[in-house]
């Protein structure tokens, strides 16, 4: 389970179970209020192929869209939707994978974007040190029971997420960035230079271009060159470009995309994070109970109005893909 997975609950379209890294694996789900989101699959254990080791990798997104800050999550197992739902228990043969204290991130982990939290690695030498901090961040989890597992508080260091911006942050708290392209392409996410912070009321830039263009890393958290407004940050990446022409991207991309500036957009990736886990149901009866749900819960500090999200999945893997949006997140 450290490498390539016989099954999957992942996002619909071409994407594969072993496909490489950002290739929309993910299903993204969103949370809009702090009821619990309940998803029902399918399950036939008789249609698996040998050798097969029955387990289920889980590709989760997970968002914050309840325009309030939340403090955590939990995931359970169970069976029925809304009030008639019940949890699993332990002499069904439904439960999640146990890693315990061995749990690699690609096994059991809740994980903001790399490009926000993170550091270069041997498998992608290529990617930039995280804008904010070059250590991950994301949330502890822990297993209440085979069935139930729940966030326990956020890591991530001096510069990670708690540290800079309290609890999980709803889409709509999310600070601005300034997005510069440096590929032209559309399809691909533009990076992360500089962000808005509220607190200053400046614009922080933490990356930079060398005279070509090229990215640098300058700082983490809120250590960065100080602006004060977007126009000063863009006038700097432009003359700090010395030996290319920089200008804003265009609507409709040229044939022969060239690097460009994105521009302000929300910094979408700190309102939502990859959740990573396994479900095995190899002992599960299923000619007698054929699905299963696995519902979410999110946690707020102050109790909202409880509500029922119920969502029907036929089957696995058919949720929409999250998609890439250029010059407005960093992954």
């Amino acid at each position: 389970m450290n490498g390539a997975v016989d099954n999957c609950i992942m996002a619909a379209g071409e994407a594969t179970c072993n496909g490489p890294r950002q290739s929309g694996k993910r299903f993204k789900m969103d949370q809009t209020s702090t009821g619990a989101i309940d998803l029902v699959f399918d399950l036939s254990t008789s249609s698996l192929t040998e050798p097969n080791d029955g387990l289920y990798k889980v590709f989760q997104k997970y968002g914050n869209n309840t325009d309030t800050v939340l403090s955590g999550f939990s995931i359970g197992l169970g069976f029925g939707i809304g009030g008639d739902f019940g949890d699993s228990t332990d002499t069904d043969g439904l439960k999640f994978v146990n890693f315990g204290d061995t749990a690699q991130p690609n096994q059991f982990s809740s994980l903001f974007a790399s490009g926000l939290f993170g550091d270069k690695t041997e498998d992608r030498p290529d990617t930039l040190r995280g804008y904010f901090s070059g250590e991950r961040s994301g949330f502890n989890l822990s297993y209440v029971g085979e069935d139930l597992f729940q966030s326990a508080g956020l890591f991530g260091g001096d510069y990670g997420y708690e540290a800079l911006f309290g609890d999980w942050l709803s889409y709509s708290l999310v600070p601005d960035g300034y997005f510069y392209d440096d590929d032209g392409d559309a399809a691909t996410d533009a990076v992360l230079m500089a962000h808005f912070d509220n607190t200053s009321g400046k614009w922080i830039m933490n990356r930079a271009l060398d005279d070509d263009g090229n990215i640098l890393t300058t700082a983490e958290g809120n250590e960065g060159e100080r602006y004060d407004s977007a126009e000063d940050v863009e006038r700097a990446l432009v003359e700090q470009a010395a030996n290319v022409t920089l200008a804003a991207c265009p609507d409709t991309p040229p044939e022969n995309p060239v690097a460009c500036l994105a521009g302000v957009g929300e910094i979408e990736d700190l309102a939502k994070f990859n959740v990573t886990y396994f479900i095995d149901p190899v002992s599960f009866d299923a000619s007698n109970q054929n699905t299963f749900t696995l519902r979410t819960s999110a946690f707020a500090r102050a109790v909202p109005e409880p509500g029922v999200l119920a969502l029907l999945a036929t089957g696995l893997g058919i949720l929409g893909a999250s998609r890439r949006r250029s010059g407005r997140r960093e992954c």
